[in-house]
């Protein structure tokens, strides 16, 4: 099925990592549509037009050209993503002493029941942004 160039970009992205939209959208519910481990809005906080979160995956179990979609763990901003959870993790187990990053690691919100479970809002289009200063908007059509 065609997508509009809005859409074929997140459509490409959550299919590399063994996701759908509507799982995606469901992710993001779960975060509060914020960084998973930041808590920042919107996502990237650069200013090119529509932009998608960073998909965090487990590396021990799929490298970094892609998912399996299982070890996924969360929807991060850029910024989180490539240079926190991989720092962080690389540190040694006596040296990783941040609770808000052991709280994301050991419960990972991808990975939780609730981000399973679609709700009419996760098919309603792509939760997405349009420049760093723009209120959240879904993107449609699906």
């Amino acid at each position: 099925m065609g997508h509009c160039a809005t859409c074929s970009g997140a459509y490409r992205q959550a299919r590399r990592y063994g996701l759908t939209i509507w799982r995606m959208n469901a992710i993001l519910r779960v975060q509060d549509d914020e960084c998973a481990i930041c808590g920042e809005h919107p996502g990237d906080g650069g200013m090119e037009g529509i932009s998608y979160w960073q998909v965090d995956h487990d590396h021990a179990c799929c490298d970094r050209s892609g998912s399996c979609g299982r070890c996924v763990r969360g929807l991060l901003c850029k910024t989180c993503n490539l240079r926190g959870v991989s720092w962080y993790e690389r540190l040694p187990s006596e040296r990783r002493d941040w609770p808000r990053m052991n709280a994301y690691l050991s419960d990972p919100p991808a990975q939780r029941p609730e981000a399973a479970v679609s709700t009419w809002g996760d098919t309603s289009g792509i939760r997405a942004r349009d420049g760093a200063f723009a209120s959240w908007r879904s993107t449609r059509p699906l």
